[in-house]
């Protein structure tokens, strides 16, 4: 079973942590978690600055089961995040945590565009400047596409695109799921369409069915951050190897309950 993820490649810099440094964002965050499951050929594609940063990415995945070979680095700075912590381990961003870097005019050429069409699967995500011809792409393709929408709200203009989604994906809360929008979705195109809720759990909806899943509880919480990732990453494999949408929610809320145990994304 042969899984890529095209998007955000970057570095986490835990302030509080002695301004710690560990790769992340959201493709690599899912590659990680997505390679130590049996079964997955994994594949990254993105791009990193001919930095430290781009270096630490590099090294940091050298270890795992992740073909890299579509990994770009291109001159500039990687893209990074600057992350702090709540008491209880939840991650929070202020207005300049984010800086882009190289991955902000990242754009996947002709022979990455053909190596995605050769995938049982593919994740982006909908911030991600490649999410346009990912998403073109698998009109043309066979492999099922997997896409994180994260806490965008953009429901009147999804309308046109998500007939292609297959695993549609989105942070919510108990108070904020948008239900009625994603059941009545479910009923007019194939694909599965989740909101995932924290501590709450997950709720799926596929063919006008509602699917709820609770969070396995985690041991210690120390670091949120990758927690969706790692939920998605948990799901796409599963779903992709056939498994019903109640066991893909299951696998993907044990693999995130794992994540937030230890610092970093995955």
């Amino acid at each position: 079973m042969k899984i890529a993820s095209a998007g955000c490649v970057c570095v986490d810099v835990f302030v509080d942590k002695n301004n710690e440094v560990r790769p992340g964002g959201e493709s690599l965050n899912f590659c990680g978690n997505i390679s130590r499951i049996s079964g997955v050929e994994c594949s990254l594609l993105g791009v990193v600055g001919d930095d430290d940063f781009g270096r630490d990415v590099r090294s940091g995945i050298a270890s795992l089961k992740i073909n890299a070979d579509n990994l770009r680095t291109e001159r500039g700075a990687t893209a990074n995040h600057r992350i702090w912590h709540t008491a209880d381990g939840d991650r929070y961003f202020t207005e300049d945590s984010w800086d882009g870097g190289v991955f902000q005019t990242y754009s996947l050429n002709k022979a990455e565009l053909d190596f995605l069409k050769t995938q049982d699967a593919v994740h982006t995500h909908f911030d991600s400047p490649v999410f346009g011809q990912v998403l073109e792409l698998r009109k043309k393709s066979g492999f099922l596409l997997a896409v994180d929408f994260n806490d965008h709200r953009e429901f009147s203009e999804w309308e046109s695109i998500v007939g292609s989604v297959d695993l549609f994906f989105i942070s919510g809360s108990l108070d904020d799921y948008f239900g009625d929008i994603l059941r009545s979705w479910s009923e007019k195109y194939p694909g599965v369409f989740t909101v995932t809720l924290a501590e709450a759990g997950s709720i799926s909806y596929k063919g006008g069915r509602e699917f709820r899943c609770s969070a396995v509880p985690a041991e210690r919480v120390v670091d949120t951050t990758g927690a969706g990732d790692s939920y998605i990453a948990g799901f796409t494999a599963a779903y992709t190897a056939n498994c019903s949408v109640e066991e893909a929610m299951t696998q993907g809320s044990r693999i995130a309950a794992e994540n937030i145990t230890h610092l970093g994304g995955f």
